[in-house]
């Protein structure tokens, strides 16, 4: 088993148990000991996990918040959100102004320029808040309803805010795209993703391979409307083509 099978084998047992046990996971994935550890190690410095004594226990922080949907899509594919989050790294730079939505993948690309005194962020995202409270970023939020469990502030009043605003570039997510439009699962949160669409000059879409030729509830915008697509992995040749067919630039 690949080292990313396990540790999301390990991250579901956590979910489900509470805790896992370093022999017990040594023998049901038919690897040594060692491995494991290093698989804990891995997941603890993503925050996922606390090493124990011969195991692990879930993150606090996320047992205590269970219900939080921010939290368990942030434990799922954390490898693939880092890959994209640093691919996205050299679009950001020279610009001064760049807007972020409040998905999971998005909060790993703002962690990673949280460095950068020049930068100004317009977020919807509660979450940003907190892992830029000791940044040098500039940190403008849209203000409206808050949302538990995407951390999220959306509403009648962000939309309204965000249309104060002109940005450089947005990052934002999805949970899907087809050769013709991104989808999103949640209409209030599709309706802040188009109204940071309309403000940003450059719109770039970051979005794992597992997202290709998906779709989800709502519609959130064409493909015509993205400049770039970030992702972890090289797409397949019909992607490349689909990609190309709307002025896409292809970045993984």
């Amino acid at each position: 088993m690949a080292a990313q099978d396990r540790r999301r084998y390990i991250q579901d047992e956590l979910s489900q148990m509470g805790k896992v046990v370093v022999s017990e996971l040594s023998s049901k994935l038919g690897v040594t000991e060692e491995t494991i550890r290093r698989d804990l190690e891995r997941l603890e410095a993503d925050g996922v996990l606390k090493r124990t004594y011969g195991g692990a226990i879930l993150n606090p922080v996320k047992r205590q918040t269970p219900d939080v949907q921010f939290y368990k899509r942030a434990v799922q594919r954390v490898s693939e959100k880092r890959t994209i989050a640093r691919n996205a790294l050299p679009l950001l730079e020279g610009m001064r102004t760049i807007a972020a939505d409040s998905s999971t993948t998005t909060a790993e690309a703002v962690k990673m320029v949280k460095d950068r005194s020049d930068l100004t962020l317009l977020t919807n995202s509660t979450v940003a808040f907190q892992e830029l409270e000791d940044s040098k970023i500039s940190v403008v939020s849209t203000g409206g309803e808050f949302h538990r469990g995407t951390l999220s502030l959306r509403g009648e009043a962000a939309k309204s805010a965000i249309k104060r605003y002109r940005v450089d570039a947005l990052l934002f997510s999805c949970m899907g795209i087809d050769e013709n439009a991104v989808f999103d699962s949640r209409p209030e949160e599709s309706e802040i993703k188009r109204a940071l669409i309309e403000q940003a000059a450059k719109v770039i879409l970051l979005a794992d391979h597992t997202k290709f030729s998906q779709v989800a509830f709502v519609k959130v915008t064409t493909l015509d409307r993205i400049d770039y697509l970030i992702t972890d992995k090289e797409p397949d040749q019909r992607w490349k083509d689909i990609c190309a067919e709307h002025g896409i630039t292809v970045i993984y």
